[in-house]
């Protein structure tokens, strides 16, 4: 989230807000780098050991017995974090069961599961985030336990922001989810979020099944990811004009303070119109289609006609961007000026859907150039998002114009494999900015989906290896997703997990992770606090004011719930 908060209200949230301590320090444990909740049965299982000098390691099981013994194996300096590396491997392990690692030095690691449903709980906790963040209603305690709270934002009865180009004086665009630490509503990043997880239910529709997520909705015979994804896409609804065009954000026009919702301002604007939201509600809307279809084809027929009235509001209008803020804005602009990857995946689920040729004039000339881009997944992960629904539940091509996107995306995959296997991680990207967890996120996504179309179980392993780096695997030894691993951030950039005082942040949210380019330094140093390191791979701080590397976003935990049911659906093969 490129969300820079006025240096004076951040030394404000500090200094109101410092109940909870802040820990950096990595203890012996903490030199081991592991998956902190555990390893799929038959499935591979490394761990690093950084700047400890060591050479065999073995495995006890929870009555200390001796299971397994192994080597470890240098892989030299790495430049992004300056650790000298050491990698384990002890995938010959398959009993189930808790574990612990132990070195020739002494030192022993966190504990950690083996088995096929060691991610059960993250998965409905990573999911369950998005209905704690649901606007316009209260979270009650019977769905939410102990981080009930009331209705935030009604958002009825808004004014229109000049930038709009309306007049009128109000509009009503209730419901949806908050974005990230702050308060606001943003299209753009509704659209990869809620696309990211509508593909998922595509290709595993029985990870969230009814009643598996205890929400209000359990039991209507919707499955329960449909039913939140629901909440989010009948609001993008409400932000469409007459003509087709989508408004781009519901703010404040500056940042709040770290209060909690019912305590936030009131002030709310709908703000900007343009062609990047537009055609991120016509791909959602297309997908929302055909997906909803067998439930509700009233709600999905709905969805089509708005999915329709967007792209042709778009064709129009391709160069209606969201390019800055308007002056007197100051909340996330998520501005784009470059909209090939949006019109592609609105063309690609629209040609899914309908099976109109005028849609497929606008996907063929880029069948076979599936890329991966790094930074803001909201700007640059849409089309890929396309390419996966063509080769995975569309019969609409032929078999030449699907082997041009399986070659394409093999190749990519391949690509980011042979990186994979140089950094000393194993992870398939070192380039580490704002939100590069959902980079690492983004990147398995691929492995993902190279495994379905091919079966090949070096994807799968990819997969899950780059997996282990979100949940310890990395170079600060952090779980980076509240509420689970040994070592887990637990004083996040998100208003109402430091406002409601409950020490424990909401769960399941996945943190930016390490960024090097550090834009929120000097708001740190107003608080008294600094990152323990300034290399890439290390620069994060489990700290309030780190909106730079410790803040959570919906984009960022989509890809996470796409993982994990990815996971799911091939237990019966973990």
């Amino acid at each position: 989230m490129r969300k820079l908060l006025v240096s004076t209200l951040i030394l404000l949230f500090v200094l109101n807000c410092q109940t909870k301590k802040i820990e950096n320090a990595a203890g012996p444990a903490e030199r081991i780098r592991l998956n902190q909740i555990g390893y799929f049965t038959h499935g591979v299982k490394k761990f690093v050991v950084a700047d400890t000098e060591a050479k065999a390691f073995e495995i006890k099981n929870a009555s200390g017995n001796i299971v397994f013994q192994g080597i470890l194996e240098p892989k030299g300096i790495w430049n992004k974090s300056g650790e000298n590396v050491l990698l384990g491997d002890f995938t010959g392990l398959s009993a189930d069961g808790t574990y612990t690692i132990l070195l020739d030095n002494g030192v022993m690691s966190y504990p950690f599961s083996i088995g096929r449903d060691i991610f059960d709980d993250l998965k409905l906790a990573t999911l369950k985030s998005f209905y704690l963040h649901r606007i316009s209603m209260p979270i009650e305690e019977q769905y939410a336990g102990k981080y009930h709270r009331p209705l935030g934002h009604e958002d009825l009865q808004l004014p229109f922001h000049p930038s709009t180009g309306k007049t009128q004086s109000k509009f009503d665009t209730p419901g949806g989810w908050y974005d990230a630490g702050d308060y606001g509503k943003y299209i753009v990043n509704a659209g990869i979020t809620a696309g990211m997880m509508l593909a998922m239910y595509e290709k595993y529709p029985n990870a969230y099944p009814d009643g598996s997520m205890n929400i209000p909705e359990g039991g209507n015979g919707l499955p329960d990811i449909l039913d939140e994804l629901k909440y989010e896409i009948d609001w993008m609804l409400t932000m469409q004009d007459d003509d087709g065009g989508v408004f781009v954000k519901v703010t404040t026009l500056n940042f709040g303070g770290m209060v909690m919702p019912h305590e936030a301002p009131r002030d709310r604007y709908v703000i900007g119109k343009s062609a990047g939201a537009s055609l991120n509600l016509a791909a959602v809307c297309a997908m929302t289609a055909r997906i909803y279809e067998p439930f509700d084809p009233e709600f999905a027929g709905n969805c089509l006609d708005a999915a329709i009235d967007a792209w042709r509001w778009s064709v129009t209008h391709p160069e209606a961007y969201y390019g800055k803020n308007p002056d007197d804005v100051r909340t996330g602009a998520y501005s784009d000026v470059i909209l090939d990857e949006e019109f592609f995946w609105a063309a690609a689920e629209l040609f899914i859907t309908t099976g109109e040729p005028e849609y497929f004039e606008n996907i063929q000339m880029k069948l076979g150039d599936i890329t991966f881009r790094l930074e803001e997944n909201w700007r640059n992960y849409g089309d890929n998002i396309g390419y996966y629904s063509l080769v995975g539940v569309s019969d609409r091509l032929d078999d030449r114009q699907k082997k041009q996107v399986t070659d394409g995306l093999i190749h990519l995959a391949d690509e980011l494999a042979e990186k994979h296997r140089n950094i000393p991680y194993q992870i398939p990207v070192d380039h580490f900015v704002w939100g590069s967890n959902s980079d690492i996120l983004d990147a398995a996504m691929i492995y993902a989906n190279a495994y379905e179309v091919t079966k090949d179980k070096k994807y799968m392993n990819l997969a899950i290896e780059t997996f282990d780096y979100i949940m310890g695997k990395n170079a600060v030894g952090y779980s980076f997703i509240t509420g689970f691993g040994s070592k887990q951030p637990m004083h996040i950039h998100h208003r109402p997990s430091e406002a409601d005082g409950i020490e424990e942040p909401y769960p399941g949210f996945v943190v930016g992770g390490p960024n090097g380019r550090l834009q929120d330094k000097g708001s740190l140093a107003q608080a008294g606090l600094s990152y323990a390191s300034e290399l890439p791979a290390k620069s994060y701080i489990d700290a309030i004011p780190s909106f730079a590397s410790n803040e959570i976003a919906l984009n960022w935990n989509a890809p996470c719930v796409y993982l994990l049911g990815f996971f799911d659906a091939h237990k019966g093969e973990l």
